[in-house]
């Protein structure tokens, strides 16, 4: 009995591509597969590792806006190391040369483009620590007064570094662009004068330093309000109202602005009393010094004064000087002298006249009437 005969295997051209393992193109798609799937493994890897690591800092602040921060932090990291995988492996595929090209200069784009995004909130996120967590009390007010411009600044600077990287890889000549764009922006300096104007105010705010966000100021036209932020074009000034000033910056370099935080936070305040012709101007001046003292709010430190401004139509007007230790508090403390100042003059009988005026009416005579 003759042995079954062994089928032979086919010939190699016989086989389909998918079984062909030595073939140059089915080896080329593995192994961009393979590269893709470590990148994209190495990719969640470093974002767990940097996680962990930014997250152990940012609760040391005890605010959720840096926690957002890193979290928005993580997506692009995993976005550009997946890119720069796949631009890595798109080499390895079998394509054509001109295909090829494309394609990597496409995945390397859109890799600068998330390592930009990147960059920038970590930009953000190394800021805030760092105006969170000064070393001194003068860093403190560097970093409070510097940070939302240096974080603007360095975000525009981090974008238009990877917008010229993106040209240059797509072969755009940046440096005719350029030259361009210095025609164009001359046009655009002339059209945009005053908000050049309040941009170059606004680093004289900050290097000068005539106030610091958070102190009270008093501006020409007579509003006060607490120093909120110093931006690039225009300074914001919380109101007493709690509405929001928006004061160019060319106009805070240009006119006078009185900072009534500096230089200590005690404020003086004046009051004006009258009081009637027959009182006795030495009880009065005792009474209006003693109600200045019984607040809590006012410096004792420092005697108040009591002057006489001069005699008015109805009344004798003093002058009251005293010191609030807290221009925060000045309202209140006024209130509670004027309430004080009230009762003992009231107890001491001495009359605070309301202003009268005396009407003539002249009879007409007999001549007049004829």
């Amino acid at each position: 009995m003759s042995p079954l005969p062994v089928p032979s295997p086919p010939p190699e051209a016989d086989l389909p591509l998918i079984g062909r393992i030595d073939d140059p193109r089915v080896a080329g798609l593995v192994l961009a597969g393979l590269i893709v799937g470590a990148s994209y493994v190495f990719a969640h890897l470093v974002a767990y590792i940097l996680g962990r690591l930014l997250m152990a800092r940012a609760r040391r602040t005890g605010t959720d806006e840096d926690n957002d921060l890193v979290r928005s932090l993580k997506r692009p990291v995993i976005a550009a190391i997946v890119l720069l995988g796949a631009a890595v492996a798109a080499a390895a595929l079998p394509l054509a040369e001109t295909w090829e090209v494309r394609l990597i200069r496409t995945l390397f784009a859109l890799f600068v483009a998330a390592t930009t995004v990147a960059l920038v909130r970590a930009w953000k996120l190394t800021l805030f620590w760092w105006s969170r967590d000064p070393k001194s009390n003068e860093e403190k007010d560097w970093a409070r007064d510097f940070s939302p411009l240096l974080t603007k600044v360095g975000a525009l600077l981090i974008a238009l570094f990877g917008l010229i990287t993106i040209l240059e890889n797509v072969g755009v000549d940046v440096n005719s662009l350029v030259v361009s764009l210095g025609v164009g922006s001359l046009a655009v300096g002339l059209a945009a004068q005053d908000t050049l104007a309040n941009m170059f105010a606004g680093f004289t705010l900050l290097l000068d330093r005539p106030f610091r966000i958070g102190e009270r100021i008093q501006l020409a036209s007579g509003e006060i309000g607490d120093v909120e932020t110093i931006g690039i074009r225009a300074t914001h000034i919380r109101n007493f109202d709690e509405s929001l000033l928006v004061v160019p910056n060319s106009v805070l370099t240009k006119e006078k602005v009185l900072n009534l935080s500096r230089p200590s936070r005690t404020i003086t305040t004046r009051l004006t009393v009258g009081v009637a012709y027959d009182s006795d101007l030495g009880q009065v001046k005792q009474i209006l010094k003693e109600s200045a003292l019984v607040s809590s709010r006012i410096d004792r430190d420092r005697e108040p004064r009591v002057l006489v401004l001069g005699f008015g139509d109805a009344a004798v007007n003093f002058r009251l000087v005293f010191w609030v230790k807290d221009y925060t508090e000045q309202a209140q403390a006024t209130s509670e002298v004027y309430e004080e100042i009230y009762r003992r003059l009231a107890e001491a009988g001495i009359d605070m006249p309301l202003p009268t005026r005396r009407v003539i009416q002249e009879t007409p005579g007999v001549e007049d009437a004829e």
